[in-house]
C-alpha cells in the first residue's frame, strides 16, 4: 500500500483559519445571531437598566472591566491547562494582582465585589473578603473592630472562616473543637481533641490565611457554652510556617474550585488571648464570667449574608449559561423541516432550521432563563429585608431576624438547587459541543457545584424554613399574630382555604392572569404547610420523622415567594413610563417562569383537587404558547444581562457569531496539538504509540486467572 503524498509536517505551515466562503455555515452563524436580535421587541439597554439598577452601574462595570481584560495575570487561554499546584500559584497571583489593583485605583468594597465576579475565578482571597471580614464587621465589639477589621481590609492579615469539621458539618451542635478558658493566663487553649475534630472544607485555609475564624465550643469551667467564633493566628507572618500547636494543611483535588485552597486544620492545647473571642454579642470576662447575647441568634447574622449573597450569585450564574445556550441555540442549525416558527419570520421549509425554534429546545431553555429573572429580582427582596433587618440589629432590635434567617435559608436552598440543575440541562441543550471545556459551561457548572452544599447543605437548610413557618403558623392561630408578607398564605390555613378548588381557570388565556398563578401557589403552600402541622400535632408524628415532607414544604413557600416577587417587580414597572417598553416581555418570561414551575410539581396541584384535569390541560397549553412567543425575544432577554466575551469565555456563546471558528481555534491552541520537536509528533510517540505499531511488546508476568 502506497504511502500517502504530502509535504513532512515539518515544512507544513501553521494551520490558519480562513475567512468564511459566502453561504457558509460559519457565515450563516454570523447573520443568524444578527437577525435574532433583530426581532426582540425591547430596546435591551432598557432592560439591562432594570436588571443592574441603573446605566451607571454597567458603565462602572466596562470601567473595572478596563482594568484586567488586557492584563497577562487575567489571561483565561490557559485556564484549563496545568497542574493543580499550577492553577493554585496562578490563584495566588491573580489575588494579588487584584489587591495591587485595588489599592492603585483606591477601588470601594462594591468595586472589588464587581471586580472579582468579572475575574469569575473562586480565588484564594475569595474566602478572605466573602466570609472573613463579613463575619468580623458583624461580630466584632467596637474595640475589637478598630484592631481587626483595618488589618484584614489592608491584607496585613488574611483570614478564612473554620466551622466545618471532618466529623460534622451542619450540626454545630455536635462540633468537637473546644476553646477552654483559663483564668491565670487569660487565655482560651483551642484544642482538638480527636483527628474527626480537625476543621475541613475550609476555603482559602490549605495555603493562604495566616488567620482563621474558628467556631469552637466555649468552655469555662466545665460548663460548654456552645460554638463561638474565635480569631485565631495559625501562620507565622514573616515566615508563613504554622504555629507550634497548629497542623494545617490542603484537603486535595475536588470535582471543581480548584483554584481555592479548601484545607483542613488541627489543634493541640494552642493558646490565644481571651479578647481574640469576638465580643459583639456575647463576652467572657476576665475572672471568666459569661455575658450571654441579648438574643441566642444573633450571630446567625453572618449566615444570613452569606446566604443572601448567594440568591443573587445563583441568578447571575444561571444567566450566563443561558446566554451561552441561547446565543448557540439561535445560531446553530439542523435539519430541513416544516417548522411554524420559521414560516412566521420567512424562512423557507427548504432551510436548516435554527434549533432554538424547536419547541423542545425552547421548553429545556427558556424556562431557564425565567429562572434566572425570577432569581435575581427575588435577590432583591430578600436583599431588602436583610439590610433592614442588620440596621435593626445594631440597636439589637431581632425582630425580623427570624424572618430573615428562614427565608435566606428557603431561597438559598431552592435557588441554588435551581441554578446548578439549570446549567446543567443548559449544557445539554448545547449536545456534543456543551460537553467541550471551550464551551464555557462544564467549567461554570463544576465551579458552581459546590454553592448547593456549603453554608448549609440544601436539603437540611429546608428544616430550618419548616420550623419558622410551623411555628409562624401556631402563633397566628393561637396569638392572631400578624403574618409577614412572605407567610400571609398561611391565613388559608386558618380560614379552610386549603379545601378550596381553583375558580378562575377555564381556558389557557387564564393562566396569563398574575392572581391566578399567585393563588395557586399560595393554595399549595398553605396546604403543604398545615398538612404538615397536622402531621406533627394529630398524627404525633415526629418532626425528624417528616424531612421529606419539610423539602415539600420549603420548595413550596420558596417557589411562592419567587413568583410573588416577580409580580411585584412588575407591578413597580407599571409604575415607570421609562419600562413600559420592557414590560410585555418581562411579564412573558413571568409567565413561564410561574407556568413552568407549576408544571415541575404538577401533583402538588391536582392531589387535593384543587386543579382539574381539564385546568392542567389549559396549564399545559399556556405554557407551550408562552415559550412559542418567547421566542422571537429570547437573545434580547440574556443579552440584557451585559455579559461580555471575557467574562463568558465561550466559544460557542460569541456575541460576534463565529462559533466554528472559535471552536477549531481553541482546540488548535490546545497543548496537545502544538509541535513536539518541531515535526509536529505528539509527546509519547516514541514511547508508547511506535512500540504498539511495531510489534514491540515488553514482558508481563503472568497470574492465575
Amino acid at each position: 500500500m502506497s504511502k500517502p503524498t504530502s509535504p513532512a509536517a515539518s515544512d507544513s505551515p501553521a494551520f490558519v483559519i480562513p475567512p468564511a466562503p459566502p453561504g457558509s455555515a460559519r457565515a450563516q452563524t454570523v447573520r443568524d445571531l444578527n437577525t435574532a436580535r433583530s426581532l426582540v421587541s425591547f430596546p435591551v439597554d432598557k432592560l439591562s437598566n432594570i436588571i443592574h439598577g441603573s446605566p451607571d452601574v454597567m458603565k462602572r462595570k466596562k470601567e473595572l472591566l478596563a482594568l484586567i481584560e488586557s492584563d497577562p495575570v487575567f489571561s483565561k487561554a490557559n485556564r484549563h491547562h496545568g497542574s493543580r499546584e499550577d492553577r493554585m500559584l496562578r490563584s495566588m497571583q491573580m489575588s494579588k494582582r487584584l489587591i495591587e489593583i485595588r489599592d492603585a485605583h483606591k477601588l470601594s468594597d462594591a468595586d472589588m465585589w464587581t471586580l472579582r465576579a468579572l475575574v469569575d475565578e473562586t480565588i484564594v482571597i475569595t474566602l478572605h473578603e466573602g466570609m472573613f471580614l463579613p463575619v468580623l464587621r458583624s461580630q466584632c465589639s467596637p474595640e475589637q473592630a478598630k484592631y481587626w477589621i483595618p488589618l484584614a481590609e489592608q491584607y496585613k492579615i488574611i483570614g478564612s472562616y473554620a466551622q466545618t469539621e471532618l466529623a460534622h458539618g451542619s450540626n454545630l451542635s455536635g462540633l468537637e473543637t473546644t476553646a477552654t478558658y483559663i483564668q491565670e493566663t487569660d487565655e482560651f487553649e483551642i484544642h482538638s481533641p480527636d483527628i474527626t475534630a480537625a476543621k475541613w472544607w475550609i476555603g482559602s485555609l490549605g495555603v493562604m490565611s495566616t488567620h482563621t475564624l474558628v467556631q469552637a465550643k466555649l468552655i469555662i469551667n466545665n460548663k460548654d457554652y456552645g460554638p463561638h467564633p474565635f480569631v485565631v493566628p495559625i501562620r507565622d507572618p514573616e515566615t508563613h510556617v504554622p504555629f507550634p500547636g497548629v497542623r494545617v494543611g490542603d484537603i486535595g483535588p475536588k470535582m471543581g474550585f480548584n483554584l481555592i485552597d479548601n484545607g483542613w486544620i488541627l489543634f493541640h492545647k494552642y493558646r490565644i488571648p481571651r479578647t481574640n473571642l469576638l465580643m459583639r454579642f456575647s463576652q467572657v470576662t476576665s475572672k471568666g464570667q459569661y455575658v450571654k447575647p441579648p438574643h441566642a441568634k444573633l450571630a446567625y447574622s453572618g449566615m444570613v449574608f452569606v446566604r443572601t449573597n448567594l440568591v443573587r450569585m445563583a441568578a447571575n450564574a444561571l444567566a450566563k449559561a443561558a446566554t451561552i445556550s441561547v446565543r448557540y441555540a439561535a445560531m446553530r442549525r439542523q435539519f430541513t423541516v416544516v417548522n411554524t416558527a420559521k414560516q412566521q419570520i420567512g424562512m423557507r421549509s427548504s432551510d436548516e432550521t435554527p434549533v432554538i425554534m424547536y419547541p423542545m429546545v425552547q421548553a429545556r431553555m427558556f424556562p431557564r432563563v425565567a429562572e434566572a429573572y425570577a432569581t435575581l429580582f427575588t435577590a432583591q427582596e430578600i436583599e431588602s429585608m436583610y439590610h433592614d433587618m442588620m440596621h435593626r440589629l445594631e440597636s439589637f432590635d431581632v425582630s425580623t431576624l427570624p424572618a430573615v434567617h428562614a427565608n435566606s435559608s428557603a431561597l438559598k436552598s431552592y435557588c441554588t438547587g435551581l441554578a446548578l440543575d439549570g446549567i446543567e440541562e443548559l449544557r445539554r441543550a448545547c449536545g456534543g459541543h456543551g460537553f467541550l471545556m471551550s464551551s464555557g459551561l462544564p467549567y461554570l457548572m463544576a465551579n458552581y457545584s459546590p454553592n448547593v452544599t456549603y453554608e448549609g447543605e440544601n436539603q437540611l437548610l429546608t428544616q430550618q424554613t419548616a420550623r419558622y413557618l410551623l411555628k409562624q403558623l401556631h402563633k397566628h392561630q393561637t396569638q392572631s399574630e400578624t403574618l409577614h408578607p412572605m407567610v400571609e398564605y398561611l391565613e388559608l390555613v386558618s380560614l379552610g382555604g386549603i379545601k378550596a378548588q381553583c375558580t378562575g381557570v377555564s381556558s389557557p388565556t387564564d393562566w396569563f392572569n398574575p392572581s391566578v398563578q399567585r393563588a395557586a401557589f399560595a393554595h399549595r403552600a398553605a396546604r403543604l404547610v398545615g398538612e404538615l402541622a397536622h402531621q406533627i400535632s394529630h398524627e404525633g408524628i415526629p418532626f425528624a420523622d417528616l424531612n421529606v415532607e419539610c423539602a415539600r414544604v420549603s420548595v413550596a413557600h420558596s417557589q411562592f415567594i419567587m413568583v410573588s416577587s416577580f409580580h411585584n417587580t412588575l407591578h413597580k414597572l407599571l409604575k415607570q413610563d421609562a419600562s413600559m417598553a420592557v414590560y410585555p416581555a418581562l411579564k412573558l418570561v413571568a409567565d413561564v417562569f410561574a407556568l413552568s414551575e407549576m408544571l415541575k410539581n404538577v401533583g402538588d396541584f391536582t392531589e387535593d383537587g384543587y386543579l382539574s384535569q381539564a385546568q392542567v390541560k389549559c396549564l399545559r397549553q399556556a405554557f407551550k404558547t408562552a415559550l412559542h412567543d418567547m421566542m422571537k425575544d429570547a437573545v434580547g432577554l440574556v443579552e440584557a444581562w451585559g455579559y461580555t466575551d471575557y467574562e463568558l469565555d465561550s466559544a460557542i456563546g460569541r456575541s460576534d457569531g463565529k462559533i466554528y471558528e472559535a471552536l477549531l481555534q481553541r482546540a488548535l491552541d490546545d497543548p496537545i496539538n502544538q509541535k513536539q520537536g518541531g515535526k509536529g509528533v505528539a509527546k509519547g510517540y516514541q514511547e508508547y504509540i511506535r512500540p504498539l505499531l511495531k510489534g514491540e511488546r515488553a514482558p508481563v508476568k503472568l497470574a492465575k486467572l
